[in-house]
């Protein structure tokens, strides 16, 4: 063998284990996903009016919310709208299911469970529902919301999703952050029903459980 044949030999055997080598590292095996719990269906109960015990709720605050509960239920009913493996609960039902005595909230939630035969079940508080005061472009007083949610799997106790929007409409000269929101209001004060809207839009849609149907 010449000198010229063992020096190319000598490459060819380096760019061989060279290219080995880089091909382990490309086959390093992937980590892993954590599996999503399986859900049969979910059941949905009436958004709850949540009270700060600090500082009580005054009967206008109380009319509000009892209204803002209204509202809500409606918006939930439309992000879940097509979606076969949603259930409902009404308020008579709830009552009867509560009617058995006090029990833990995932006590209640599992007793909602086994009547809809379903093992994942929606709970929605609602603790701010504030109207704006003024018109659309001349609002003295901004809407205000706030609600919290937990999508919960009723068999294990394990909480799926949960989530919390608390939002008062600021005007793009107090938060310039906000120029998307703006734009897309309108340059507007909204309702607080078409706050409460983009906030149900936008933390249910976090929640791959609970998007709408696209």
């Amino acid at each position: 063998m010449t000198r010229l044949q063992k020096i190319w030999t000598l490459l060819f055997v380096g760019a061989f284990f060279l290219t080995g080598g880089c091909s382990r590292k490309q086959e390093a095996p992937a980590k892993a996903k954590t599996p999503q719990i399986a859900l049969s269906c979910i059941g949905v109960l009436p958004v709850a009016s949540g009270v700060d015990q600090e500082t009580g709720t005054s009967p206008a605050e109380a009319k509000s919310l009892k209204e803002g509960a209204r509202v809500l239920d409606s918006l939930l009913q439309k992000q879940f709208a097509g979606r076969d493996d949603i259930r409902y609960v009404t308020h008579s039902q709830m009552q009867a299911i509560e009617s058995s005595g006090p029990e833990s909230s995932l006590a209640r939630s599992r007793n909602v469970g086994n009547f809809l035969s379903c093992n994942g079940v929606l709970e929605v508080n609602l603790w701010r529902y504030k109207d704006r005061v003024g018109g659309q472009y001349t609002a003295k007083d901004p809407a205000s919301v706030s609600f919290t949610y937990r999508l919960l799997e009723v068999n294990s106790g394990t909480v799926i999703c949960q989530g919390r929007y608390d939002e008062v409409q600021q005007s793009v000269m107090e938060n310039l952050y906000n120029f998307s929101s703006a734009r897309k209001r309108g340059f507007t004060w909204i309702t607080a029903e078409e706050l409460l809207r983009e906030g149900v839009e936008q933390k249910l849609g976090e929640c791959s459980y609970l998007k709408p149907v696209e």
